[in-house]
């Protein structure tokens, strides 16, 4: 068992790295050994950790069935903590596939346990998730303070990697903000922490958001760069959830160079296509708003509303009332057709 825990262990500081085929043979192989010796604490820990790898490769069905595997071995031996980490990896997968009244649940019922238990670093992973959720339900000044919280359990215990989490978070909040010096500097913070840990999924994705950052900024050369290394270390890691972000991060630097590229449309129809292959019920709708932008700039006005239509039903579908109200705006503004057909009825 404790070789077993060794093992994992390894897979767990490698799961955000370069390779993350390594981290799922070495968790393959600890569960070889846990499994015939029946339901154990590290067995709960270690079918969660590689839910954890397959979910940070946009694997989330696989990561879903992992995590409930955990919850029921934990719940057999009567094992809190493992019980408190698998409701939240639940609330994380529901999070990602647009259910979220049922993340919330499970973030609630993960909350309360991580107290009761004393966990400081799990009680911030909490909090930073349920500022994610009430982020992208539109309740900025909540999810402000879910942030601060999670950050500040996270310093207090000095956990390092946690803390890069939330402030890639604050970024993108403060990017959307206007706030765009904070921004930098909190996405800078973000990246410099990334790149000491090595935990590369976090330092490909601060990089998309750095990118959108600097097209905000103007700032369209540093654009380009960070949304191709975020490109090349979503390639690296086979992940296409990352892959589709990073096309949209592209694209969007080349619709600030000239709105009607058709580069930008070849750039957005891969993401979407790649964004069809996740769970990721978010990145899909923000992909679908982009792409009804971009073809409304080139001209193609009834794909655009398709576009806008399509992830209008997924944010409607998801509760992601962030983005809802501008999609419905898109949509309210007439038609070239209509335009057209009114100009002929009053002349």
């Amino acid at each position: 068992m404790e070789d077993a825990r060794a093992l994992a262990r390894e897979a767990l500081s490698r799961l955000r790295g370069s390779n993350p085929d390594y981290a799922i043979e070495a968790c393959d192989h600890a569960l070889g050994l846990l499994l015939p010796a029946g339901p154990s604490d590290a067995l709960s820990d270690v079918l969660r950790w590689k839910g954890s790898v397959l979910r940070d490769r946009g694997s989330h069905s696989a990561a879903a069935e992992l995590y409930s595997q955990s919850l029921a071995v934990a719940d057999s031996l009567g094992y809190q903590p493992g019980r408190a980490h698998a409701l939240n990896c639940l609330g994380t997968v529901a999070h990602f596939r647009g259910d979220l009244l049922a993340a919330e649940r499970w973030y609630g019922e993960s909350a309360r346990l991580a107290h009761r238990l004393g966990d400081r670093r799990l009680s911030g992973m909490v909090q930073q998730n349920l500022g994610v959720l009430a982020d992208v339900q539109g309740r900025t000044d909540e999810a402000i303070a879910h942030f601060r919280l999670a950050l500040v359990a996270f310093e207090q215990e000095e956990q390092r990697d946690a803390a890069l989490w939330v402030l890639n978070n604050l970024g993108v909040l403060y990017t959307r903000e206007g706030a765009t010096a904070r921004a930098l500097d909190t996405l800078d913070r973000a990246r410099d922490l990334a790149c000491e840990l090595k935990d590369v999924v976090s330092e490909g994705t601060v990089e998309e958001n750095r990118s959108a950052l600097f097209v905000e900024m103007g700032r369209l050369e540093a654009a380009e760069l960070a949304a191709a290394h975020a490109f090349g270390i979503a390639e690296q890691r086979s992940d296409n959830t990352r892959r589709a972000a990073a096309l949209r991060a592209l694209a969007r630097v080349t619709r600030a160079r000239d709105p009607e590229s058709a580069q930008a449309l070849t750039l957005l129809n891969r993401a979407a296509a790649l964004a069809d292959l996740t769970e990721d019920a978010l990145l899909r709708v923000e992909v679908l708003s982009d792409f009804g932008d971009a073809c409304r700039d080139c001209g193609e006005l009834a794909r655009a509303r398709e576009c806008w239509r399509r992830a209008l039903d997924l944010a409607r579908l998801a509760g992601f009332a962030g983005v809802i109200a501008g999609l419905q705006t898109r949509l309210r503004r007439p038609s070239a057709e209509e335009t057209e057909a009114v100009a002929e009825a009053t002349a």
